[in-house]
């Protein structure tokens, strides 16, 4: 697949809910191996986007392409070989193991025992494989569920994965490692990835492209060195920010 290759095309997208405009004319491209941090201040919009990103809700207006289809066109079933999802506050309502947690990546296909461990491996979960999954940290069970989801894409190339603030609850090294860890499949598989944050440190570390969301309306959409400026990040989060050595950032 060309490193170029468009796989996501958004056009105009507008969501309205009980008379609530969550988003309102987003539009953004995003091509293979690229990836995109969200940032905007909670209410924002953020994770409506990535919902509507998913295919779980329909857009007001506006349009989605992926891989040059219409994101409407394709069965759950289709969808989910090609798009990952993995929100902020993961939740399992039953006492399930990590391995049969990472399984639930292919719900209606045959477990493969060693994709299941390889996944674990790479998020250096292995060790908590036969663990009740709710009986891990915050943290770990966020590891275990991108575990699910490298499963769930396994070798296709050039996927969309989603992911709604993939660092939260990690300290500073699980951070870096999990930031080094969607880089390299980003790159290495050319999936497209758009995150979440609220750390405009992640998206300079790792992002191809920054959007800026503020009411449900892009500020800018660009190069990171281009929209994580003082004036741009201030607009985002009503809030004075001045520049910080280090963390790129600080409320001042």
């Amino acid at each position: 697949m060309s490193e170029r290759t468009q796989l996501l095309d958004v056009v105009g997208l507008r969501v309205d809910v009980d008379g609530a405009r969550l988003l309102n004319g987003v539009s953004f491209e995003l091509f293979a191996g690229d990836i995109m941090a969200v940032l905007g201040a909670n209410g924002a919009g953020k994770s409506t986007l990535l919902s509507v990103l998913a295919g779980e809700c329909a857009p007001s207006a506006g349009s989605i392409s992926l891989l040059s289809r219409p994101l409407s066109s394709y069965s759950l079933g289709s969808l989910a070989e090609i798009r990952a999802l993995n929100a902020n506050e993961p939740s399992v309502m039953f006492a399930l193991t990590v391995a049969d947690v990472v399984a639930l990546g292919r719900p209606f296909a045959v477990v493969d025992a060693h994709a299941i461990r390889s996944a674990l491996i790479e998020l250096d979960a292995l060790p908590w494989q036969h663990r009740e999954f709710a009986t891990l940290s915050t943290g770990e069970q966020l590891r275990v569920q991108l575990a699910r989801s490298r499963y769930q894409l396994g070798d296709v190339r050039g996927g969309l994965w989603l992911l709604d603030e993939p660092c939260a609850h990690l300290d500073l090294a699980q951070r870096d490692f999990v930031l080094n860890y969607l880089r390299r499949i980003a790159t290495e598989q050319g999936i497209a990835m758009v995150m979440t944050t609220h750390d405009p440190s992640e998206a300079q570390a790792i992002a191809d492209r920054v959007l800026l969301l503020r009411r449900g309306e892009v500020i800018v959409c660009d190069a990171p060195n281009i929209a994580l400026n003082r004036q741009s990040l201030s607009i985002c989060y009503d809030a004075v920010i001045s520049a910080s050595a280090g963390w790129g950032v600080s409320v001042g």
